[in-house]
C-alpha cells in the first residue's frame, strides 16, 4: 500500500502518471452507509491548520501515530474517514471539545513514503458530517455523526448569488497569480450553490478561523452569502497589491531605463575624449577638499558627503543641497591668516576719520586692540559684541575695525 519516494523522483512521468492514478482511485472509494437513524461511524483523520471541504482534493501530511494508524485501518477494510477539524491547532492532546462541530467524511488516497520517515496522500472531501460522538480507541480515534446533504434549491437570488461569486473569483483569478485560469472554468460548469462556495473557498486565500466558519455554515444559501462577502474583501486587496505593483514596476521601469541611457551618454563622452561630467565633478570636488588645509573632522565630513553623492543619480534633488554645502565649506578660508596691524594710533586715525564722536566705543575698541597687542599669539581672545538700534553705527564700526587691523569684512545673517 506504500510507494518509494525516491524511486518515484528518479522518473519525473511515472511519477505524473502515479498521481493521477491516485486521484482516480480517490473516486472509486464509497461513501459510508448511513444506518436507520441517518448516522455513521468512520474513523477519524485529525487535522491541524488545514480544511478539506466536501468534492475538494487535497493533499496531507501525515506523522506516525494515530492518524498513520486510522488510515492503515480504512486502507485494509476500506471505507472512508471523518475529518475533524481542531479549533486551536497548537493543543497537542485534544479533547472532545477542542474539535470543531462539524467535519467532513473524507476518502483516503495510498500512502506515499517522504524522506524524512513521515508519509503524505491525496484526500478528497465527500460531505458535511454533524459530529455526535467521538469514540477513543487504543490506537486510533472514531467518529459517529449525522450525514449533511446540500438540498438542490434554486431560485432567483440564489442564481444572483451564484453570478454574482462567478463575477469576483473572475477578476481574482485574473488578478492572483498564485491561480489558474482553468480555476473560474471550473466554476462556471457548477451548478450546484453549496458546491461553488466550497470550490472558491478551496481556491482563494483565506485565514483559517475564516474556512472554519464556512465548513460549519450548513445551508448552501447562506454559505455563498458569506464567500460573496469574502471574495469582495479579497478583491480589494488584490486590486491594491496589483496598484502597487504597477507603481513600483513603473518606477524600477523609469530608473533602468534613465541608468540606460546615463550608460549610453558615458559612452559616447568617453568617444568623444570628453569623459563623464558627473565624474570630473566629483573629482573636481576631492581635489579642492585636498587643497584646503581643513581640520581632520571637517575633511571627513567633506569626504563622507562626497560619497554619498557618488551613490545618487545626478539629477537627485538631494544632490543639490549636498553640493551647495560642500561649496560653502570649500569656499571656508581653511588656514588663511592675515598679519594684523595693531597699531593703536593708526586704529584710532581711522575711527576717528571714519565716525564722528562715539567716543566710549572708539575708546573699548582701541583697548582691546592695545591689550590684543601684548599678546598677539594668544589662542583665545575676547569678542567684541555691539548692540543698539539701527542706524547707529554698529556695522560701520566694524568695517574700520577690518580696515584698521588690515583684516576682510564678512557680513553674515
Amino acid at each position: 500500500m506504500k510507494d518509494d519516494w525516491k524511486k518515484r523522483l528518479d522518473n519525473p512521468e511515472e511519477f505524473t502518471a502515479a498521481l493521477y492514478q491516485r486521484t482516480d482511485e480517490l473516486y472509486q472509494v464509497t461513501d459510508a452507509t448511513p444506518d436507520d437513524s441517518g448516522m455513521i461511524l468512520c474513523p477519524a483523520l485529525i487535522m491541524r491548520d488545514i480544511v478539506v471541504f466536501p468534492r475538494m482534493v487535497s493533499p496531507i501530511f501525515v506523522s506516525p501515530g494515530q492518524n498513520l494508524d486510522a488510515i492503515n485501518y480504512v486502507q485494509k477494510n476500506g471505507g472512508t474517514m471523518v475529518g475533524l477539524m481542531l479549533k486551536d491547532s497548537e493543543i497537542e492532546n485534544p479533547a472532545s471539545g477542542d474539535y470543531l462541530e462539524v467535519g467532513v467524511e473524507v476518502a483516503v488516497g495510498r500512502l506515499l513514503t517522504l524522506q524524512d520517515g513521515n508519509a503524505s496522500a491525496l484526500v478528497q472531501g465527500r460531505r458535511r458530517i454533524k459530529i455526535m460522538e467521538i469514540i477513543e480507541h487504543d490506537s486510533f480515534t472514531w467518529v459517529k455523526g449525522f450525514v449533511v446533504n446540500d438540498n438542490p434549491i434554486s431560485d432567483r437570488q440564489i442564481e444572483a448569488l451564484m453570478r454574482t461569486s462567478r463575477d469576483l473569483f473572475e477578476k481574482c483569478v485574473q488578478l492572483d497569480r498564485s491561480l489558474p485560469d482553468e480555476a473560474h472554468l471550473f466554476s462556471i460548469n457548477i451548478s450546484e450553490p453549496g458546491w461553488l462556495a466550497d470550490m472558491i473557498a478551496t481556491a482563494i486565500s483565506l485565514p483559517f478561523e475564516e474556512r472554519l466558519e464556512l465548513l460549519t455554515i450548513m445551508e448552501p444559501k447562506e454559505r455563498l452569502k458569506k464567500v460573496n462577502w469574502l471574495l469582495a474583501q479579497e478583491l480589494d486587496v488584490l486590486q491594491l497589491e496589483d496598484e502597487i505593483q504597477n507603481r513600483v514596476q513603473s518606477e524600477v521601469d523609469r530608473s533602468q531605463r534613465e541608468f540606460y541611457l546615463r550608460e549610453q551618454l558615458k559612452a559616447i563622452q568617453n568617444e568623444l575624449g570628453e569623459g563623464d561630467i558627473w565624474t570630473r565633478e566629483l573629482t573636481e570636488l576631492r581635489s579642492k577638499i585636498e587643497q584646503k588645509k581643513m581640520p581632520e573632522e571637517a575633511k571627513a565630513t567633506a569626504d563622507k558627503e562626497i560619497e554619498r553623492m557618488t551613490q545618487m543619480p545626478p539629477m537627485s534633488p538631494e544632490v543639490g543641497i549636498i553640493r551647495t554645502y560642500l561649496d560653502w565649506i570649500i569656499d571656508l578660508p581653511w588656514g588663511e591668516t592675515t598679519d594684523d596691524n595693531l597699531d593703536v594710533r593708526h586704529a584710532g586715525k581711522v575711527l576717528n576719520d571714519n565716525h564722528y564722536g562715539l567716543g566710549k566705543a572708539k575708546d573699548r575698541i582701541l583697548e582691546y586692540i592695545a591689550v590684543k597687542s601684548l599678546k598677539p599669539k594668544k589662542e583665545r581672545q575676547p569678542i567684541l559684541c555691539f548692540t543698539g538700534p539701527p542706524g547707529t553705527g554698529k556695522t560701520s564700526l566694524g568695517q574700520s575695525i577690518a580696515t584698521a587691523l588690515g583684516r576682510k569684512f564678512v557680513r553674515l545673517s
